[in-house]
């Protein structure tokens, strides 16, 4: 990791997080010379965990994860990736999964340690292909959000639906929220200071959410074999791996779990019961007990 670029900043008392280590934003430049823009939290001789968000999302996702899995004495890095967030968009506009897959290697290789990757549904997918070609030599252990090689039709076309109208802006915050609040589940009412990181304000006035819209892209949305692809990388996998899904998720549903347990038999699979496809946001405190739970029992085994 390159040197940090914003003081540390130490995260608000929580109660029942009386020590959380502060997030420190820093910039790693990849093998290509993008720069992507990080958080990092813990003591980074304690085991590594790397998270990647899901596609239109930024690293600012999993900032409460993080707070709560340094707590738990993980060393932890978030990401954004390319195109997203703060990080560099690419010239070429290569926003593949070959293109994430890459700049996630390249971090890895960086890490003093084998990390394990939390991918959450585009980053799942990212993860996910990073783990099948590193293997358990440099990846102690895998966690898929919501993720899976084969994925519910429905549920792809809405999220797809999602980016595609993000893809040409909106005309006023209130209409950018509204948006998000459909596809995220959730109301945000007229906290618009909650979105101040997420949205930027185009050349043509117009308000748009911090990626670059080429992301969104059909070939790069829906590739060409990706449930093929990715379920013999998933048929790879020798690290231990976990599946969190809400039961509700419109994505992730029981065929789609019973699809990847017959791919990979040994995986573990945790239902967050009642929490959607965002169900790391809805049920945080249930996702990162099973995540800790997981991470430490394969800690101690290895």
């Amino acid at each position: 990791m390159e040197a940090c670029l914003a003081a540390a900043k130490t995260p608000p008392p929580h109660p029942e997080l009386p020590d959380v280590p502060p997030i420190v934003s820093a910039h790693f430049t990849t093998p290509e010379g993008l720069r992507l823009a990080t958080d990092i939290a813990g003591d980074p001789w304690r085991p590594r965990v790397i998270f990647v968000h899901g596609g239109g999302q930024s690293r600012r996702s999993w900032r409460s994860a993080l707070q709560r899995m340094a707590a738990a004495g993980f060393s932890v890095v978030s990401l954004d990736l390319r195109g997203h967030g703060e990080s560099d968009w690419a010239e070429d506009g290569d926003y593949s999964l070959e293109a994430h897959t890459r700049d996630l290697t390249a971090i890895v290789r960086a890490m003093p340690s084998r990390p394990s990757i939390v991918g959450a549904s585009l980053g799942g997918r990212v993860a996910l292909q990073t783990a099948a070609a590193l293997g358990a030599e440099s990846i102690r252990s895998l966690v898929l959000v919501d993720s899976t090689p084969r994925m519910n039709a429905a549920g792809l076309e809405r999220v797809s639906n999602f980016l595609r109208a993000s893809m040409v802006g909106f005309d006023s915050i209130e209409e950018a929220t509204r948006t998000l609040e459909t596809y995220a589940e959730r109301e945000i009412g007229h906290n618009y200071f909650r979105l101040s990181h997420s949205i930027r304000t185009g050349a043509d006035g117009r308000i748009y959410w911090r990626w670059d819209p080429k992301a969104a892209l059909d070939r790069y949305l829906s590739p060409d074999a990706i449930e093929e692809r990715l379920s013999a990388a998933a048929a790879s996998l020798t690290m231990p791996t976990l599946l969190v899904r809400g039961t509700l998720s419109d994505l992730v549903t029981d065929d789609c779990v019973a699809d990847f347990r017959h791919t990979l038999p040994t995986t573990e699979v945790f239902d967050i019961v009642g929490g959607g496809h965002l169900m790391k946001t809805q049920r945080l405190e249930v996702f990162c007990d099973a995540t800790i739970d997981f991470l430490k029992r394969h800690e101690e085994a290895a």
